[in-house]
């Protein structure tokens, strides 16, 4: 049964990142499960990226650069600068006290997966039971679901929904042809610039110059005040990297 609502296995038709192994939730095999304390997110310690929907940039704007990566420009949050780093996690598993956690990774281990019908319905990584104190159970010792289960369906369709509304933002991007390759830089030394990685941005001046027919669409569907926040993310970068104890150039 494939997933349905995640760019990455989108593209690569592989479990998305953090997952390993997705199953339907089923109260036959999952009746002793117990999923991960709300606050706990030890699993994402060595992501330094995560996929980004359009209705969180307003949020994901305050505290971390988003970028648009690959052909789909999918929208993801910088949260380390180099690999395997996250620097918004703590040694025990919690998140920065007054930062927002991006909805791929708070919606973790469940997700949504779509059949040959259409018909999407729950999934969870199996691989995810939380066997330590705290864990929360999926159901009942009579076998009733608990409201973990309504909570997490309901924001995996939020998630899902939003996963589209992101698609056609991105392929909205493409089509106007506003987007420019982008480098970051490092400065170890005075003078010495060093490439850290490549990504894509909107180029400012291209998106002046867009028709005044385009810019009214977009207004209308909900595209103009993401661009704003997108731009505005950008200078999160040095909020990164002085965290990660770095100078930087980004062009």
């Amino acid at each position: 049964m494939p997933v349905t609502d995640t760019p990455a296995a989108q593209e690569t038709r592989s479990p998305p990142l953090f997952y390993s192994s997705i199953a339907p939730l089923s109260q036959q095999l999952h009746k002793g499960f117990k999923v991960r304390p709300e606050s706990k997110f030890d699993y994402a310690t060595k992501t330094n990226t995560v996929p980004l929907t359009v209705p969180e940039f307003s949020l994901v704007a305050r505290h971390y650069p988003i970028l648009l990566l690959g052909d789909d420009l999918v929208p993801t949050a910088a949260l380390g600068v180099e690999p395997g780093q996250n620097l918004f996690v703590t040694p025990e598993g919690q998140w920065t006290a007054a930062t927002y956690v991006p909805a791929y990774i708070r919606r973790y281990p469940f997700i949504l997966l779509g059949g040959e019908d259409d018909q999407l319905t729950l999934g969870i990584d199996t691989d995810a039971n939380a066997t330590y104190e705290g864990g929360r159970p999926l159901f009942h010792p009579d076998g009733k679901e608990t409201e973990i289960i309504a909570q997490a369906l309901e924001f995996a369709h939020q998630f899902h929904n939003a996963y589209l509304f992101t698609r056609e933002f991105t392929e909205a991007l493409k089509k106007a042809d506003i987007v420019i390759d982008c480098t970051l830089e490092i400065e170890p030394t005075p003078g010495q610039r060093v490439p850290l990685g490549a990504f894509k941005r909107i180029d400012e001046e291209k998106f002046k110059d867009l028709p005044d027919a385009t810019i009214l669409e977009w207004r209308k569907v909900g595209f103009l005040h993401p661009i704003y926040f997108l731009l505005q993310s950008m200078n999160n970068w040095d909020l990164l990297l002085v965290k990660n104890g770095m100078v930087t150039t980004a062009k």
